[in-house]
């Protein structure tokens, strides 16, 4: 026979292993399900996609399974999100703009030149400072990664020559954003409406000459294929693609956005701009060609004017806008822009 004690400590020790099961089961019960639709040109094998896995595993600890889809078209995936199919979306910054315009102003056209630019500016996004400017009408964006340089792709180096060169030729543009048809008008050359599932071939079989796109379209869209043995990409930096991932409000709780968009600036960055940069390197030297000395004032010129145009449109965020000005100013604080009245005022 078990002692009195015995038995009640056993009955005790029952008790606490129940509590603890049933506690576990709550937990796991109280996993809430949401969608998250990633563009990605390649699919779920891409580095975009790839890249967010390791969100996906975080989000768990947050007590939020994430279901995920890529999607090859980002006009399907932002209208999904639009919709209400998917509850979170990854989509580029240019997409970004027409849900939350601070933060979609980040990929403005020449707004930044280099990883470390990029770097600071989405460092700010992501503090808490920011916080009210990173959502807008119910939507969210609660996490930004680097996404590459976007540079001008000819099919021909002489293109690349000379603005006066660029005039008249013509360039793929995506018909949703307004700063590339604007940059090309600027420039003189002749704009041509594209989506992302047609400017690749656009651009590889001669309907145009130019387009504009990252590194790593080079080989996800092919486009070697467009530069055969003739082309050149500037290297001269159009502006800075990002990432971002967007939620609707209602369907995450309070403080979510701000502690996503922390964990993925300090977990995600460095990983995500390890990818970028192999993509960069992925591109054979005899194709760059180099934009310097009187060149480069004139391509600065002509974005500043492009972002000038916009911001009498107020199509970027002016407070984004001012902030990438001053951050480039940091970086060189000889531009001539620096001391120019423009995009909100001179910075030195």
């Amino acid at each position: 026979m078990l002692s009195r004690k015995m038995t009640s400590y056993l009955g005790a020790a029952v008790v606490g292993a129940a509590a603890l099961v049933g506690g576990a089961l709550q937990t796991a019960s109280a996993q809430e399900t949401r969608s998250l639709c990633i563009y990605d040109p390649i699919g779920a094998n891409g580095f975009i996609y790839q890249s967010f896995q390791d969100y996906v595993v975080q989000a768990r600890e947050w007590g939020i399974k994430l279901n995920t889809r890529a999607y090859t078209d980002e006009a399907v995936a932002s209208n999904d999100f639009k919709a209400g199919k998917c509850d979170m979306v990854g989509i580029t910054g240019i997409r970004a703009i027409h849900f939350v315009k601070f933060a979609g102003s980040l990929d403005m056209a020449g707004g930044l030149q280099s990883y470390d630019q990029v770097k600071t500016a989405i460092k700010v996004m992501s503090s808490p400072k920011a916080a009210d400017r990173m959502s807008e009408d119910g939507n969210e964006v609660v996490g930004v990664v680097p996404l590459g340089k976007a540079f001008l792709f000819a099919r021909d180096k002489s293109y690349l020559e000379s603005l006066d060169t660029v005039a008249g030729k013509k360039i793929a543009v995506m018909s949703y954003d307004k700063q590339a048809s604007t940059l090309a008008n600027v420039a003189g050359a002749s704009p041509v409406g594209a989506s992302i599932a047609s400017f690749g071939p656009m651009f590889n079989n001669g309907s145009v000459d130019l387009a504009y796109a990252p590194s790593f379209a080079y080989n996800a869209l092919e486009l070697y294929k467009g530069l055969g043995e003739q082309g050149g990409i500037a290297d001269f930096v159009l502006g800075m693609l990002s990432g971002q991932l967007i939620i609707h409000e209602d369907k995450f709780d309070d403080g979510f956005g701000q502690k996503s968009r922390e964990w993925v600036f300090n977990n995600m960055f460095d990983s995500t701009l390890r990818r970028v940069k192999n993509a960069d390197e992925e591109i054979p030297d005899k194709y760059w060609v180099h934009i310097s000395g009187d060149r480069d004032a004139n391509y600065r010129e002509m974005f500043r004017n492009t972002r000038e145009q916009l911001w009498d449109q107020n199509w970027y965020d002016h407070e984004m806008q001012h902030m990438l000005k001053k951050i480039r100013c940091s970086s060189d604080a000889g531009l001539a822009e620096c001391s120019q009245a423009s995009e909100g005022g001179a910075v030195n």
